[in-house]
């Protein structure tokens, strides 16, 4: 699989679960726009200053680590749907690939727990925090697939193990993937805090909607890296 042949399985397989599961889509959209009630009512948007004052603010924080849960939870549909292209597999709660993928949500809960409330959000260690949180997500790509898929051959250990020599490639990809969606999400952002206030909730709504696509696509670049990381090493991330 070439790197451009794995963007395209990453957007045509995002697409593909957008069109498929609509509702399930949602969830992660569901969660920004409450994340961006709560921006509204504490000034964000109002300009740049207060945007800066109320960027740690107790609430915003707090709900945006909801919004971060729901970012991680539908990896376990997302997979499903990746795997096996039926929307009843991939909401379907089996019991054992529940289990196994709980173990692996509570892992990045624990680690986003760390980046977002314990690690300092400034200069150096910001950029570090996402390096280091980007390594720690490649190498436990194959974990978590294997998890929603109800494999339980590989965990942790064995999930290093596979994606450990894929680290500069998937990093790569992983960042080229993201950027078509991130940098707008970044853009509504500023546009939300100096456009007219007029637009300030379509641009938001606006906003949500590529979050939830953005969800997807990260996902999908995480399962597509792990697959490609687990033929190379002659496994089956599906048992």
């Amino acid at each position: 699989m070439t790197f451009f042949q794995a963007l395209r399985r990453t957007y045509g397989g995002s697409i593909a679960f957008l069109i498929a599961c609509p509702l399930l889509a949602l969830v992660p959209v569901f969660f920004e726009v409450v994340q961006h009630i709560v921006e509204v009512k504490i000034g964000m948007y109002q300009s740049i200053a207060m945007a800066k004052a109320v960027e740690h603010d107790p609430w915003r924080m707090g709900f945006g680590m909801i919004k971060v849960i729901a970012l991680i939870l539908p990896g376990y549909w997302i997979v499903r749907f990746l795997a096996w292209r039926d929307p009843r597999a991939a909401a379907r709660p089996d019991a054992r690939a529940v289990r196994l993928f709980a173990g692996f949500a509570a892992f990045q809960i624990a680690l986003a727990v760390l980046q977002l409330f314990v690690l300092p959000q400034i200069g150096w260690v910001l950029l570090a925090t996402f390096v280091g949180g980007q390594v720690i997500g490649i190498l436990i790509a194959a974990w978590g697939v294997a998890a929603a898929l109800g494999n339980a051959a590989i965990g942790p250990r064995a999930s290093v193990a596979i994606m450990a020599r894929q680290i500069p490639w998937t990093f790569v990809f992983s960042l080229v993937a993201m950027l078509p969606l991130m940098v707008p999400h970044y853009a509504f952002a500023a546009l939300a805090i100096l456009g007219p206030k007029a637009l300030l909730w379509t641009v938001l709504l606006i906003d949500s909607l590529l979050v939830g696509w953005l969800s997807a696509v990260l996902v999908a670049a995480s399962y597509v890296a792990a697959e490609r990381a687990a033929g190379r090493a002659g496994v089956s991330l599906r048992g």
